[in-house]
């Protein structure tokens, strides 16, 4: 019974927080002729996360009904299961150079855009992923 109210208090909370952030956004954009430009551009910011997130959510869906509908076990090879096809010695070279680095090196060479350095690897990763879907 705690849970089920615990739940509905939470979802009551985040419903009016949610509430009172439209209604504060709204107030002000038609008050505030100069806040306008600032909150169009946080809202295309917003969408384009949410865009991201439902974009990532179904490709996890995808994903998940992949593998786990599959009743039987894949068997690999260990040489298969770390997806090693490399020489060792370039293997070597990597190590040496994220170690030096502390960054991995990247097989692609392409312009790195200041607006994108603000994020962590794996949302330029997803980013990347989803503008090679688009294109």
């Amino acid at each position: 019974m705690s849970t089920l109210i615990m739940s509905t208090l939470i979802v009551v909370s985040f419903s009016m927080i949610v509430v009172g952030l439209t209604g504060w956004t709204i107030a002000t954009y038609l008050i505030k002729e100069d806040s306008k430009k600032f909150i169009k551009e946080e809202l295309a910011n917003l969408l384009d996360i949410c865009k991201l997130f439902f974009s990532s959510l179904k490709s996890l869906i995808v994903i998940l009904a992949k593998y786990s509908s599959s009743s039987e076990l894949i068997e690999t090879t260990p040489n298969e299961s770390c997806e090693l096809n490399t020489n060792p010695s370039e293997v070597f070279d990597i190590i040496e150079a994220v170690e030096k680095t502390s960054a991995i090196p990247s097989d692609e060479k392409t312009e790195e855009d200041p607006m994108l350095s603000s994020f962590s690897p794996e949302v330029i990763k997803v980013i990347t992923e989803e503008e090679e879907k688009v294109a």
